[in-house]
Order: structure tokens, then C-alpha cells, then sequence
């Protein structure tokens, strides 16, 4: 995911929160709303977070807690609303994703390995992304109601299970051809 589009999904959810947000609980709404097919960790929040403040499309402000020390609100600013709306207007700039899954890499590296080694490497992956999927099924299922955020998630939630279905059908195609790779061997 590029960096403007995770400053963008930030500033996004910022904009929803008229009274701000603090950076915990502004992670924990970016894992609800896309958790389950976009990672990011809270080093990546706070860092894109201190970019937007730096840019001026977001303020922060130290708000007082009782027996806490002070947490940091991000509003959205002026700037910022119109930045993410001109960013909105804008056409997708990104291709199709480049591979860079975990699984294609190991395979490059372990082809000359034991096809019984490989095979086993495919299942396993195969295991994960039936998790995953899921995962994914359980929370379209809890998604209800028509507001516009439950529309776009259940978009993005089948988009994310495409995806996996996708890695599945090439998961069968590889251990295909494994197999018969290694029945010609012999």
C-alpha cells in the first residue's frame, strides 16, 4: 500500500471524528474498519500521523486525563478536509499489486528442494488463507445496515475475499505441478 494512501486512510477516519481522535483509539478503528485486509502496525499510525501534522492536514493537541498522563487529539484541518477531498477526485493511480507474498518467495528459493518439503509448504500456506478467509466470511456476516461505511466494507471485504480465492487457485496450481514434477522425476 503506498504512503499516500495509508496518509489518506488516516485522514479519512480523522475527518469523521469532529470531536478528534487519539492515536490508540484511532488504531483500533483503522483494525475495525480495515483489519482484515490492511495491516498496519502503531509505529506506521504514529509516524503517518506526524507526517499529517507536520503537513498541516491534521492538529494535535495534549488533552489532560485524570491519573494518566496526557494524550495527543488529532483534529482534521481546513487544509487537510480539502486535501483529502482533492485526493478522493483523483483516479486510482496503482497497477495491478506487484507479488511480493511471503509463500512465491520461499518457493523461489526452495524449487530444489523435496517435493514432499514443497508440498508441505503449499498446505500450510493453504491453511493460513482458508483461516483467513473465514475471517472474512464471519465479518461480512456481522456487517449489517446501510450506511455508507457498511456499503464500502463489504465491498472491500469481497474484494479481500477474491483475493484469497485467487492465492487459493494458485496454491492448487502449484502443488499440481510440484507433484507432477516430481512423479516425472521419477
Amino acid at each position: 500500500m503506498s504512503t499516500a494512501a495509508v496518509q489518506y486512510a488516516v485522514l479519512g477516519l480523522i475527518s469523521s471524528r469532529r470531536d478528534g481522535i487519539h492515536g490508540y483509539r484511532l488504531k483500533s478503528e483503522f483494525e475495525d474498519r480495515f483489519g482484515d485486509f490492511w495491516a498496519l502496525n502503531y509505529g506506521q499510525m504514529y509516524r503517518t500521523l506526524d507526517r499529517l501534522e507536520r503537513t498541516g492536514l491534521i492538529a494535535g493537541a495534549e488533552v489532560p486525563q485524570v491519573g494518566r498522563p496526557p494524550r495527543r487529539v488529532y483534529r482534521i484541518t481546513d487544509r487537510g478536509r480539502k486535501s483529502l477531498h482533492s485526493w478522493l477526485e483523483l483516479p486510482p493511480g496503482d497497477g495491478p499489486r506487484a507479488m511480493r507474498d511471503e509463500v512465491a518467495v520461499k518457493l523461489l528459493f526452495r524449487s530444489g528442494e523435496r517435493p514432499d518439503d514443497l508440498v508441505d509448504l503449499v498446505r500450510r500456506q493453504r491453511a493460513l488463507y482458508l483461516r483467513h478467509l473465514s475471517r472474512l466470511n464471519k465479518r461480512r456476516a456481522r456487517l449489517g445496515g446501510d450506511a455508507p461505511e457498511s456499503f464500502a466494507s463489504r465491498l472491500l471485504l469481497l474484494q479481500a475475499d477474491m483475493r484469497v480465492r485467487t492465492d487459493l487457485a494458485w496454491l492448487e496450481v502449484v502443488e499440481k505441478a510440484v507433484l507432477e514434477r516430481a512423479a516425472d522425476a521419477r
